[in-house]
Formats: C-alpha cells, structure tokens, sequence
C-alpha cells in the first residue's frame, strides 16, 4: 500500500532543494492569533480552507478567484482563512498567502513542514499559524523533532496547530508546546476518511482538556459539526464542503449556526 505521506514530505524536500521557500518579501502585517479566535467563539470556530485544487477532487475553485473565496468567509463568519502552499498537490503558493494580508482574519499556513526554512517563509508571506503534522515527524521525515520544530515555530512569531490521527498522536501533542491540536480524520497515509475517528480519539484520550482541539477534514453539514462540537471540539477546518458548494458564504453561515 502507498504511503502517501511520505510522498508528500520527499516532494517538500524537493521543494527546499530547488528554492521554492526562499520567500524574502516583507512580512505584510503584524500578526494575529488563530487560538485566542478559536477560543473566542468556542465551539462556533469554522476556520475556512482556500486550496486551488485536491489529489482527489481536481480543480475547487469553479472559476472563482482565491481572493473573492477568502472574503466570503471573511463575510460569512470564518475565525480563520487555511491556506495551502503546496502547489505540487494542492495549487497554492506562498504568494496566494502573501495575497491575503488584506484579510481582517489569522492565516493558517497549511503544507508538509519538513525544515525549519519553510517557516521563515511562512512568517515573511503573512501566516500567523503553521500546521505541522506530528506522524510526519513521528516516522522521522522532517529534519527534527516535533517538539524542536514547534519551538522553532515559536521563534518565527507563528502560533502551531499540531494535526494528529491516532491516541498516541493525541498523548504526544498534548504533552508538546503546540497553542492548537487538530484531530483529522483523513488518514494522510491512506488518504481514508472516517469522520469518525476525531470523536473516537478525543473521548478515548481527553475527554476533559483546556487547549483548543479541532476536527480536520470530512466535515460537510450541520449534523456533522453538532456531533462534533457535543464530543468536545471547541472548532472546525472545512474545506472541500465549502468549496464545492454554490454559495460558499452561506454553507459556512450553515455551519456555523449549527
């Protein structure tokens, strides 16, 4: 069976090698914090994904622009913007984020975090948050630790959504300095979705917790965020849902009204 994470990260490397993340533009506003929104509006936080297109959907923007998306969910309710930066898989680039400085709202940098130089480009395009992924350095893809990677986060003024899959993932973030976990329920190695597995996870490890923990991924009703939000996830990272719908704006409001 193909393990697609390991794709990803051997392609990022890939990245680093040709210079994709030299990223010198001056950083276009002060930032601005991901978790104290989250927390804000615990569990109402919708954190709204702009990505071009997906290994398995292809093209989601349906002719809009990245930056007329971004502001139906600025418009709609959205506590963040998700932006991915990965154009191999995903259509993004560090411009598309460096675009979004414009937005009233944190950016969530999303792509597979092997070095610590991808989050000095993250922090000069405008991310407020990085989105690492713990198997990813659980399996030794990335250059250091999980623990080193987040406090070199720290370092570039970017807040750290830790994304774990499993129970022990769950044990591991919770012990580490991240400000966000993510329980996804696509299995990056796999690609599988069970939107049940974030609930399964959180009431097996931490049924009571005081950091902000997030589903990931899957997420496509009212129904789903309710199930949710009555587990204990104090957000939500919807992507393809919003994406693939007519009026994004108003299935975010949908979601969030939930």
């Amino acid at each position: 069976m193909p393990d697609h994470l390991k794709k990803f990260a051997r392609d990022a490397w890939r990245r680093l090698g040709r210079g994709y993340y030299r990223f010198f533009r001056e950083r276009p506003r002060p930032p601005l914090s991901l978790a104290a929104a989250v927390r804000k509006r615990r569990g109402k936080a919708v954190i709204a994904e702009v990505k071009p297109r997906s290994p398995s959907r292809g093209d989601l923007l349906s002719g809009r622009s990245p930056g007329e998306v971004a502001r139906l969910y600025q418009a709609g309710g959205a506590v963040g913007v998700s932006v991915l930066v990965d154009p191999d898989h995903f259509g993004g680039s560090l411009e598309l984020l460096h675009g979004f400085a414009g937005l009233r709202l944190p950016l969530l940098a999303k792509d597979f975090v092997v070095a610590e130089e991808q989050l000095k480009a993250f922090h000069n395009a405008g991310a407020d948050c990085v989105l690492l992924i713990q198997p990813l350095f659980a399996r030794g893809y990335a250059s250091c630790g999980l623990g080193e990677m987040i406090r070199a986060a720290h370092g570039h003024g970017l807040e750290v959504l830790v994304e774990v899959w499993d129970a022990q993932g769950l044990r591991e973030a919770l012990e580490s300095e991240a400000d966000l976990i993510g329980i996804n329920s696509r299995d990056l190695t796999t690609l599988e979705v069970d939107i049940r597995r974030p609930i399964r996870v959180l009431r097996e490890v931490a049924p009571r917790h005081t950091r902000p923990i997030l589903a990931l991924s899957g997420i496509s009703s009212p129904e789903d965020i309710r199930s949710l939000r009555e587990a204990g996830f104090s957000g939500f990272l919807v992507g393809t849902a919003l994406l693939t719908a007519d009026d994004p704006r108003a299935k975010l409001e949908e979601l969030i009204r939930a």
